[in-house]
């Protein structure tokens, strides 16, 4: 669990606007920056974790991101299609600042990736999603061989969604390499998406829950 949203709502909301407004004030910084001269175009690789990270609570709190996990969310959801996504690195800070870098961190991720999807699962067979819900995602964390596995549908990702982790790409490289224990810069040409529907997620219920399991156990030998 985040451990900010469990504090008390004033104080979520009072840190919540307080960065909306300095990433506001940021931005147009910037912005006026830009009208200067069009160099500045090269901060945005900058701007862009700095602004994720500082709208993170506002967006949570406004329910544009649903967590179902402390480290998997849905950004915008509907009853149609749920568009994954990792944690940010305001979850990050507040959910994994204390774990070990390397193969136990790496393992954490994975664990709250499948707690996720097996609260999808749950939603579905409680009828408060339909099965026909369309769940996409990409991620350096699973592995194709793995999501194939687990039932997903593997294809390359777009040229839209590797601009997008072009523009994050700086968040991705420090959580990429503490997940890993050393230094690694992601490959984009390594981004895969997977599609699975909610019928499909039920059929695998027993796999996600295999390797919960697994990793759970593996956890605990290393740590």
């Amino acid at each position: 669990m985040n451990k900010f949203y469990q504090k008390h709502k004033v104080f979520q909301w009072s840190i919540a606007i307080l960065l909306f407004i300095l990433v506001l004030l940021l931005y147009g910084l910037w912005y006026w920056s830009l009208s200067i001269h069009l160099t500045y175009i090269l901060l945005l690789p900058i701007m862009a974790p700095i602004m994720q990270f500082a709208l993170t609570p506002f967006f949570t709190l406004i329910g544009s991101y649903k967590y179902l996990s402390p480290m998997l969310l849905v950004f915008n959801p509907t009853n149609t299609k749920y568009d994954l996504h990792n944690g940010t690195s305001f979850d990050y800070l507040m959910v994994l600042s204390h774990s070990k870098m390397g193969s136990a961190l790496k393992n954490q991720i994975l664990q709250y990736y499948l707690l996720g999807l097996l609260k999808i699962i749950e939603d579905i067979e409680n009828q408060k999603l339909p099965d026909t819900l369309e769940i996409s995602g990409s991620s350096y964390f699973f592995s194709a061989r793995t999501a194939k596995n687990l039932g997903f549908n593997i294809s390359n990702a777009t040229i839209a969604e590797k601009t997008n982790i072009l523009f994050n790409y700086l968040d991705l490289l420090w959580m990429y390499s503490i997940a890993n224990g050393r230094l690694r810069f992601p490959n984009l040409n390594q981004v895969k998406k997977a599609n699975i529907t909610g019928a499909d997620l039920i059929k695998n219920k027993s796999k996600f829950e295999q390797l919960y399991i697994y990793l759970n156990k593996k956890s605990a030998s290393i740590s």
